[in-house]
């Protein structure tokens, strides 16, 4: 008996699904850089800053950079607030920011999705072994569809680490 089975190399193997429950396969943005962040569930003052620092990080790099927001189950976002908060997010961002539908985000949710499972194990990503810790986390994944860094919620977006991984 003979058994196939295909190994998955990076992010543009999988999908996420969209807030209208259309699949986008990430195969559509293969050899381009991505930043996939969770995206806050609330519309508090510094949500609404988070938002703005990403809605400004989007048009100054959309050239070099394409940006994916999640919500997270984990973090509030609940189905029955889909609409109310995709009309929040539509007033931070134009059409080049990806925005995805809910997804569990967590190495302890019964049903992490597929693409969180690459980004926080070790033994789909060949790195990186970290649980998501909460809105504005951010992934970077390389021009061949590999996770290259995770950046804190925290994380100062006038870093040089932060501006080079954007730009290299």
């Amino acid at each position: 008996m003979l058994f196939g089975f295909t190994k998955q190399t990076g992010v543009y193997d999988l999908s996420v699904t969209t807030p209208e429950g259309n699949e986008l396969s990430l195969s559509a943005f293969e050899g381009k850089k991505l930043m996939i962040i969770i995206l806050p569930a609330t519309t508090t003052d510094a949500d609404s800053a988070l938002l703005q620092q990403l809605a400004t990080l989007n048009v100054s790099y959309k050239d070099s950079i394409t940006m994916i927001g999640i919500p997270s189950y984990e973090d509030g976002f609940e189905d029955d607030d889909a609409s109310y908060l995709l009309d929040f997010y539509h007033t931070y961002f134009d059409e080049s920011f990806v925005l995805a539908g809910g997804m569990h985000t967590r190495k302890t949710a019964e049903q992490q999705a597929t693409l969180f499972g690459y980004l926080t194990h070790a033994d789909q990503n060949g790195y990186f072994d970290n649980d998501v810790e909460g809105a504005g986390e951010k992934f970077f994944i390389g021009t061949d569809g590999s996770l290259k860094g995770i950046s804190a919620a925290a994380a100062d977006f006038n870093e040089d680490i932060f501006i080079n991984m954007i730009n290299n």
